[in-house]
C-alpha cells in the first residue's frame, strides 16, 4: 500500500516541521531573556558603580565626571530595556512553543499511530490558527505606544490605531 508510505511521509515531516519550530522559538525566548537579563545587570553595574565614583568625587579629578557619564548609561540602558522587543518576545516565544508543543503532544498520543489524513488536516489547521493568532499577538504587543516617562511618550506623540 503506496498510499500509507507516503501518508507516513507526510506525518513525519508535519511532526520534523513542528519539531523545529518549537526548538526556533526555545532559543529565540533565551536569546531575548538573554539579552534583557545583560541589559538589566549592566545598568546595576552601571549605577553602582556612578555611586562609587561620585563617592571618590573631590576637587579636581575626574571621578565626577566618570559618575554622569556611567549615570547616563544606567539610564540608556533602562530606557532600552523597556523599548527593544526582546522583553515583550521572552513570553512570546514561550507561549509559542507551549501551543506549537500541544500540537505536537497531540499528533504523537492523541491519535491513531498512523493518524488518518483528516486528523492530520485538522493538525494543519489548529497549526495555521495558532500562527494566525500568535502573529495578531505579536503585531498587537510591538505596535502599541512606549513607556511614558512623566506623562511623557517616549516614541513620539500619536501611536493610536488609525482604522
Amino acid at each position: 500500500m503506496a498510499d500509507t508510505g507516503e501518508h507516513q511521509k507526510t506525518i513525519d515531516a508535519f511532526l520534523a516541521e513542528l519539531i523545529t519550530a518549537i526548538s526556533s522559538h526555545n532559543t529565540k525566548r533565551w536569546w531575548d531573556a538573554w539579552l534583557y537579563q545583560v541589559l538589566v545587570i549592566g545598568a546595576a553595574i552601571a549605577g553602582f558603580a556612578s555611586l562609587t565614583f561620585g563617592m571618590m568625587a573631590n576637587g579636581g579629578n575626574d571621578y565626577g565626571k566618570w559618575a554622569g557619564i556611567i549615570g547616563a548609561l544606567t539610564s540608556v540602558a533602562t530606557i532600552l530595556s523597556q523599548q527593544l522587543h526582546c522583553v515583550k518576545a521572552i513570553n512570546w516565544h514561550e507561549r509559542m512553543r507551549v501551543e506549537l508543543d500541544g500540537i505536537r503532544l497531540q499528533l504523537i498520543y492523541e491519535h491513531q499511530s498512523i493518524p488518518s489524513a483528516a486528523e492530520l488536516s485538522d493538525l494543519s489547521k489548529q497549526l495555521r490558527n495558532v500562527k494566525l493568532k500568535m502573529a495578531a499577538e505579536w503585531e498587537r504587543a510591538t505596535s502599541g505606544p512606549g513607556p511614558k516617562l512623566g506623562g511623557i511618550s517616549l516614541r513620539g506623540k500619536n501611536h493610536s490605531k488609525e482604522v
